[in-house]
């Protein structure tokens, strides 16, 4: 069962939830949820990358990004303005674990894999292993991006649970519609200065960052993702971006939406991602 935390970064302070773990060869895992969810993206009932985790012994932690749970806000939201919070606030979780583990490794969500570029790109004083980020493209489809900029800024709304199952989920065949009541708790209003980011900055951002990014990458995209253009090629052009990255892996997760950990497919996903990081340390 997690435990809540406060990390601290200068004068904010960061809400998270952890689990230690039984492994001391294990990297740290670090989670960052994407936008218009808490930390309890990552531990929803029956769809839990925690509970994966716990099970191979990985310690874990899940942050709530700034204006998120009980997380100080930015006072300017902006993808750069939370890399640099969270980049101290894992400064001062690492000083809580560097003897009990090898280094950490980034997990990012949608709009938490974005940040996780960043943080990266930064190249932290803590040592950083690898990033797995999903849910994650520059390539927005035109009625997203005409959607999101059609709200107006400075204000925070609410997702429905049928915007939701439109633009988060995949085909109704996918997933267990249990999840979307499941998953209620994890969720939370979205800066909508984070929508027109996502779809404007972020496109001419991405590249010049994911340059910069000099760990492993591990990248996976939703065959039926909602928010981003899925194909092939997409996926292949948007790893081949990490140009300064020892290694880059990318993945089209079949029969999937853009929440792909509370899919069929997520108990498969989290394996892939595990092994992957159980590797980067052993490396």
């Amino acid at each position: 069962m997690p435990e809540s935390i406060t990390l601290t970064a200068g004068t904010a302070r960061i809400s998270a939830i952890a689990q230690t773990g039984s492994a001391g060869d294990l990297p740290l895992l670090v989670c960052i949820p994407g936008g218009s969810y808490n930390s309890g993206y990552f531990d929803v009932p029956g769809h839990s990358l925690f509970t994966a985790a716990g099970e191979r012994g990985f310690p874990i932690v899940a942050v709530d990004r700034p204006g998120y749970g009980a997380s100080d806000p930015l006072d300017e939201v902006s993808f750069a303005g939370n890399a640099s919070v969270l980049t101290d606030a894992l400064t001062d979780l690492w000083a809580r674990q560097e003897k009990t583990c090898p280094g950490i490794v980034l997990i990012g969500h949608s709009m938490g894999g974005a940040i996780a570029v960043h943080i990266a790109a930064g190249r932290p004083s803590w040592p950083l292993l690898g990033i797995s980020i999903n849910g994650i493209h520059d390539v927005p489809p035109q009625h997203v991006t005409g959607a999101w900029k059609a709200i107006p800024r400075g204000t925070a709304i609410s997702f429905t649970t049928d915007d939701r199952a439109r633009y988060m989920y995949g085909p109704e065949d996918t997933y267990s519609p249990a999840v979307l009541s499941a998953a209620e708790p994890a969720c939370a209003p979205i800066p909508v200065d984070e929508l027109h980011e996502v779809v404007d900055e972020w496109p001419r951002d991405f590249a010049p960052l994911a340059a910069r990014v000099n760990v492993a990458v591990h990248y996976s995209l939703a065959e039926h993702e909602g928010l981003w253009t899925s194909t092939p090629d997409n996926i292949s052009a948007f790893a081949a971006a990490f140009t300064a990255a020892p290694q880059t892996t990318a993945h089209t997760i079949a029969s999937s939406g853009h929440n792909v950990d509370h899919h069929d497919a997520g108990p498969a996903f989290h394996t892939g991602q595990l092994d992957w990081a159980a590797q980067l340390a052993r490396a």
